[in-house]
């Protein structure tokens, strides 16, 4: 007695439909189960939390007092003097100082800025060869 095999794949068909159907319900409810649980707890955390801030007194936070910081001013002044001719050979020489303070005040005078050394001419470029006409 054998089976007809419409039968049989029409059975083995409603069969995976069944059990696909059955794991679809299954994870559903588990991740309706699961939120509701979440939404729960967190309903009650927040209740509780309302509670205790009610409970509470109110305490104003200080006010956080401004200290005055130590102020540390550095200067240092370059002055460079520029050669007196480049053909000779002489080097240029140069010169530093430094200016250190220390002190609490809010406002530190700085000191008077050295005029700046007079620029040097630099010796004009070349002149670029005229074109040949062999070219």
């Amino acid at each position: 007695m054998s089976r007809d095999t419409a039968s049989r794949d029409v059975k083995l068909n409603a069969l995976a439909v069944l059990t696909g159907g059955i794991t679809t319900v299954a994870f559903l409810g588990t991740g309706l189960a699961t939120g509701l649980a979440a939404d729960y707890t967190s309903q009650k955390t927040q209740a509780k939390a309302e509670a205790k801030a009610a409970a509470a007194p109110a305490v104003a936070a200080p006010r956080p007092v401004a200290t005055p910081l130590p102020i540390r001013t550095v200067v240092t002044t370059r002055i460079v003097h520029a050669a007196a001719s480049a053909a000779q050979g002489q080097a240029s020489g140069s010169g530093t100082s430094r200016v250190t303070t220390s002190g609490t005040s809010g406002s530190a005078a700085a000191p008077a800025r050295a005029a700046a050394p007079a620029p040097v001419a630099a010796p004009a470029p070349a002149a670029a060869p005229a074109p040949s006409a062999a070219s």
